[in-house]
């Protein structure tokens, strides 16, 4: 019995060479129903058809014979993207929504990319076949999709003749397609690229081909040959503008001549994810985002005439008023805040931390125009009482940062408006404590803590001023100042070390305004997508080895040994006021620096620096040092503990605050401490391995080869002695299976197997919400959450909670399941960008825990809820 239906009135939607296709209904719903003779009934089609499950390739739902016949039952679209380039007049033509140029071309991407990871080529991409759907949202839905597989094969299938016609389908072939004219076409993936990338070019060109004009095909055919699109210049150059030559760059990448020089779909999509925010919308926040005396006004006018949407925002949630209100310093600043909240701008948005513009004004302004921008943003209706994330209201603000002239008057106005001087953030501070501690003391070194250039153990670097000049300011808490690293930069005056100008102190930090370079050699060598790669020019090898040599034979002429060498420590300076650039490399960070005899040695207090960097006289030493520890410290009154020796002046308080009030099975138990001189020693209940040794490989000397509850044991365990370190108002903040040791029981219970959490170096209280407020963004990078990892791109503070503990745990959960791999992917680049984006690739839909796990990345339930 037949299931699918043709509509009586046989209204037709399409024709293929050898087929047409009409309107009619499968199941109950409106489908496309394509009807091809049998014997030109193609396999390849159906087979590939069924094997695709994309949204943006038009779904097959069903097909069926009769005698004469092969129907198949498609998802229905409104029109094929050629429609949308007919006349004014003509009754076919698409006159509904379409998504922006850059979200039009990810939807391509993504589909032909899918059909090319299913070992299949389309064969047959030009703009009649690629259609659009609007979904059940309206035009808020619109989705472009691949269609008509009627030439999809496998790549070792057999080909289709090529006929000699000029234009028509050929005019969608690349170069080394057309050049097999008269043959057979055995379609490639890159081909397809090729075709897709003229697709593109289309769209841009709104219905012109890009090598010619459609009207005549041997233009077209000869200029793909020659490799000469001659319409690429007619791209409005407001275009170009729009998407800052990204999209232009990517067109080029697609089109090039060479196959083997042109781009993979893999390629294109993931080139396609760099351009973050797209067009005009980007324009304007890096516009307004600007430190600009200038009267931008008329080019922010500009933008906005262009249609694009006022309120987009950047990844920190801050949209083109934001930036306004942080950034701009112009006399013309009331007339940009009016510009763009009479454009429909949301005046009351708030940022990822809960800033609205009134909070940025009251940050960041000190000009005369402060009262009337505060006025303003009141008129139309801002919430002048806002608090963000941390507790803070304008007032805070104002009274904190802001030195202008009329601060009393500004106070007046927000006082009017309900704001209490009294009122205190999250930090127990009022606004009255802001203005009264203020003035304190004035400091010489400026820094931007949204400018990160790297973090250390125990500091952040930013970009920052001193003396008018740029300078690298490292910020570095006053409990963890390194004496010694003060002592070596004062001592060492080389062009090939890095200089250090200045430092200073407030009532927390020590600030370092030294010598800012463009960046560190290990960011040569990063993956070609990061962002943080260095790309710049730099000295021949034997020049870098020679410059090294000479700061390192500078720094043992002071008598100093580095103890820390390591890329990341040497940094590259490019100088672009000489021609050809002038590019130095610098030795840096001298934390470890020490002091030596006259024999070129130093006393030995622990091995310090980079394992992997090492010596191996110094590796020796290292586990010689480690062997005798064991065997003297190994004990506390004849019980064998594992000993924790740290130098006295990094001790952690908050570590040993943690041990001390945490008692739980599932948790080390901290059995005694003592110090010396140099020294605290702690001593810790002796467990067999940690949870990263179970998984290395079966010849690897440390793999633990011991018994293992099963897994469910294993997060039940882990969930409950993490549950109770909450209940006991701490975070853990650097959960990573390194830090979680598996302990075989002894004596009457030799098989009980315990899982405990250890390493509370990173261990904070939480206040009564369960969040707490870092100095400097902490733990293990791919065993962060997302909203962490994000925070520390930016290098900017951040509040963290007890939720961010369980989305670590439920990666350990992952990490467990997937026999040692991280859910998120196998580099840190890679985990990094998609724990951002939230996407767990390695997740495997199958399994019964992976709906815990996936429940516990997206809504973070309570632990209680897990055990239970």
């Amino acid at each position: 019995m037949r299931q699918i239906s043709i509509d009586t009135d046989m209204f037709v939607l399409g024709f293929g060479e050898f087929s047409y296709i009409l309107k009619g209904k499968f199941d109950g719903q409106e489908v496309a129903v394509k009807s091809v003779p049998l014997e030109h009934h193609d396999l390849n089609e159906e087979e590939a058809m069924l094997n695709l499950d994309h949204p943006n390739i038009v779904k097959l739902f069903h097909c069926e014979s009769d005698d004469n016949f092969r129907y198949y039952a498609l998802e229905l679209c409104v029109a094929s993207l050629d429609h949308l380039f007919l006349k004014t007049d003509d009754h076919k033509k698409y006159n509904g929504p379409m998504p922006r140029h850059i979200e039009v071309f990810q939807h391509l991407a993504l589909g032909l990319e899918h059909i090319h990871s299913k070992d299949l080529v389309h064969g047959d991409i030009r703009p009649e076949n690629v259609l659009i759907s609007v979904g059940s949202a309206g035009p808020d839905e619109i989705t472009i999709k691949w269609a008509d597989f009627g030439l999809n094969r496998n790549v070792d299938v057999q080909g289709t003749e090529i006929k000699g016609e000029a234009g028509g389908k050929n005019a969608w072939l690349a170069p080394e397609l057309l050049k097999l004219i008269g043959t057979k076409n055995h379609g490639t993936a890159k081909g397809d690229v090729f075709a897709q990338g003229l697709v593109f070019g289309t769209l841009f060109l709104n219905g012109e081909h890009l090598y010619g004009s459609m009207k005549n095909g041997n233009e077209i055919l000869d200029n793909i040959i020659k490799g000469d699109p001659i319409n690429m210049q007619k791209i409005d150059g407001k275009l170009r503008d729009c998407y800052e030559n990204d999209l232009i760059d990517l067109l080029k990448k697609m089109l090039e001549n060479d196959p083997d020089k042109r781009m993979t779909s893999t390629q294109v999509v993931n080139q396609l994810k760099a351009i973050k925010i797209a067009g005009k919308e980007k324009e304007l926040l890096e516009l307004c985002g600007r430190d600009s005396r200038l009267d931008l006004t008329g080019k922010i006018q500009n933008l906005i005439q262009f249609g694009i949407n006022v309120n987009a925002k950047d990844y920190d949630g801050r949209n083109a008023l934001h930036l306004l209100c942080r950034n701009y310093s112009s006399p013309t600043l009331t007339d940009a805040i009016k510009l763009v909240i009479q454009s429909g701008i949301d005046v009351d948005a708030r940022d990822k931390d809960g800033l609205n513009a009134i909070h940025y004004l009251c940050r960041y302004h000190s000009s005369q125009n402060l009262i009337i921008a505060i006025q303003i943003l009141t008129h139309y209706g801002i919430d002048a009482k806002a608090t963000t994330n941390d507790g803070s209201n304008a007032l805070h603000y104002l009274c904190r940062y802001n030195s202008n002239p009329n601060l009393i008057d500004a106070m007046k106005i927000l006082t009017h408006f309900g704001l209490d001087l009294m009122t205190e953030d999250n930090s127990g501070w009022s606004a009255f404590y802001y203005l009264k501690n203020k003035d304190k003391k004035e400091m010489k070194i400026w820094f931007d803590r949204d400018a990160l250039l790297g973090m250390g153990g125990f500091g952040a670097v930013c970009k920052g001023k001193f003396g008018g000049r740029e300078v690298a300011v490292k910020r570095v808490q006053l409990h963890h100042v390194s004496k010694r690293e003060e002592e070596a930069m004062l001592k060492l005056d080389h062009p090939n070390i890095v200089k250090l100008f200045h430092f200073e102190s407030d009532d927390d930090f020590r600030y370092y305004a030294m010598e800012l370079c463009d960046a560190s050699l290990n960011r040569l060598f990063l993956h070609s997508a990061d962002p943080r790669k260095y790309n710049g020019p730099m000295p021949r090898h034997i020049e870098a080895f020679q410059q090294l040599a000479s700061g390192l034979e500078h720094i043992h002429s002071k008598n100093l040994a580095y103890r820390d060498i390591k890329p990341s420590d040497i940094l590259i300076s490019a100088t672009s006021a000489r021609q050809p650039i002038e590019v130095t490399l610098k030795w840096c960070d001298f934390g470890l620096a020490k002091s030596v005899n006259e024999k070129g040695l130093y006393s030995w207090s622990g091995v310090r620096g980079t394992r992997t960097w090492y010596a191996p006289e110094v590796l020796k030493k290292l586990i010689l040092e480690k062997a005798e520890e064991e065997e003297f410290w190994g004990t506390v009154k004849s019980q064998k503990v594992a000993v924790k020796r740290v130098e006295f002046y990094l001790v952690n308080k908050n570590e040993q605050i943690a041990m001390e009030n945490l008692n739980h099975p599932n948790i080390i138990k901290l059995l005694h401490s003592e110090f010396n001189k140099d020294f605290t020693y702690y001593a810790l209940e002796l467990c067999d391995a940690s949870l990263d040794q179970l998984f290395l490989q079966s010849s690897h000397p440390k793999k633990y080869k011991g018994p293992m509850p099963r897994r469910i044991e294993v997060f039940l365990q882990l969930a409950s002695g993490l549950e109770y370190i909450h209940s006991k108002g701490f975070t853990h903040r650097d959960i990573k299976p390194g830090n979680i040791l598996i302990s075989v029981g002894h004596e009457d219970h030799k098989e009980e197997v315990t899982i405990k959490w250890a390493d509370f170096g990173l261990s904070r209280p939480v206040n009564e919400r369960g969040t707490f407020t870092p100095s400097r963004i902490t733990g293990t990078k791919t065993w962060l959450a997302a909203e962490i990892v994000r925070r520390y791109r930016k290098g900017e503070e951040c509040r963290g909670d007890v939720k961010s503990d369980v989305f670590a745990l439920a990666l350990v959960f992952g990490w467990l399941f997937l026999y040692g791999k991280n859910l998120y992917g196998s580099n840190e680049f890679e985990i990094e960008n998609n724990i951002i984006e939230r996407r767990p690739i390695n997740m495997q839909s199958n399994s019964p825990f992976s709906t815990i796990i996936y429940s516990f990345l997206r809504t973070r339930n309570s632990l209680f809820y897990f055990r239970n």
